[in-house]
């Protein structure tokens, strides 16, 4: 499981892990248990940025900064997803149609509206939350792909990126992302605000993906990258409600 915990943050990240990992499907399907756990890699290194850009006199350039390093860490792997799906999804189209404009290498309109709402709303919620939601925020986005792929199929004919992913996210898998979240929130500080927020982003997360489904019959690696956007951004703003 070590070794596909290392796969997952070669593939989803750019985070340096020294020698080069060869991929494997039995150890990728493994590592894929603990997908939250790499969200949690991904919070330490943000909320290393945050400390070190905390005391900045303009708020919003600590949420540009943080959303900046976002971006680098993940390589905007998820971005491009988000534009793909914004694009097929709200075409106004139907089947096939829809995965022709989701494959298209070239950006449409909606796409180029979902990738600017997003990185806007990262930076502005980036700038007034703190060091614990900035750590938590990857977690719950890749918890929420979890439970968004959890009993999908995935929606295309032939085989992409995201088939192994989706079709191994299992009961076993779900249940250990879930334990890895709440043990986050358990050791953090107020527990219940972070409790109602994850399970609160969960549940769109997963009303989202189920409209996905009614859509185009399942989940693609592009919607992935969709959900785990929107459900980020989704998570900080209800921790900004609550803490009032």
């Amino acid at each position: 499981m070590a070794r596909g915990f290392l796969i997952l943050i070669s593939f989803f990240t750019r985070i340096p892990i020294g020698n080069k990992i060869e991929y494997d499907e039995e150890s990728y399907v493994k590592g894929l248990s603990l997908y939250s756990l790499m969200g949690a890699v991904i919070g330490l290194f943000l909320a290393a940025v945050y400390l070190i850009f905390n005391n900045v006199y303009i708020t919003l350039f600590k949420g540009l900064i943080l959303t900046i390093a976002y971006i680098i860490i993940t390589g905007g792997i998820h971005l491009d997803g988000t534009a793909d799906t914004s694009d097929g999804i709200f075409s106004g189209r139907t089947g096939e149609r829809i995965f022709e404009i989701m494959s298209d290498s070239h950006i449409g309109s909606f796409g180029v509206l979902s990738l600017i709402l997003v990185v806007i709303s990262q930076i502005i919620l980036f700038s007034y939350t703190d060091i614990f939601t900035v750590f938590m925020m990857p977690v719950a986005g890749r918890l929420s792909v979890i439970i968004a792929s959890w009993g999908k199929k995935y929606a295309k004919n032939s085989k992409g990126m995201g088939t192994l992913f989706i079709e191994s996210i299992n009961n076993n898998a779900l249940i250990i992302n879930l334990f890895i979240a709440l043990f986050f929130i358990l050791i953090l500080p107020y527990r219940l605000i972070f409790l109602i927020s994850v399970i609160a982003t969960l549940m769109i997360s997963y009303f989202i993906s189920c409209k996905i489904e009614d859509k185009i019959g399942g989940m693609t690696g592009d919607t992935c990258g969709f959900v785990l956007e929107i459900s980020q951004i989704i998570f900080m703003m209800i921790i900004l409600f609550l803490k009032g």
